[in-house]
């Protein structure tokens, strides 16, 4: 085993250790239940909207790829 492994092999360790740690921890009731949160179930953008709007972004790019190349 090298440095380099033994190092962040350690973080890792060391990241996992702190997130475990923090995550026992809860927000207070005064930050959980409040009037304004986000409806979440609400569809806002929906499903087709995004997936056509990825599709046109993903043709642009090959255009724009074609072109230079």
């Amino acid at each position: 085993m090298d440095l380099n492994t033994l190092f962040f092999g350690g973080m890792t360790v060391l990241s996992l250790a702190i997130f475990f740690y923090f995550g026992r921890f809860r927000a207070s009731s005064k930050q959980r239940d409040r009037a304004d949160r986000i409806d979440w179930s609400k569809n806002r953008f929906g499903y087709i909207r995004i997936l056509l709007l990825a599709m046109l972004c993903i043709l642009g790019i090959a255009l724009l790829i074609r072109m230079f190349t």
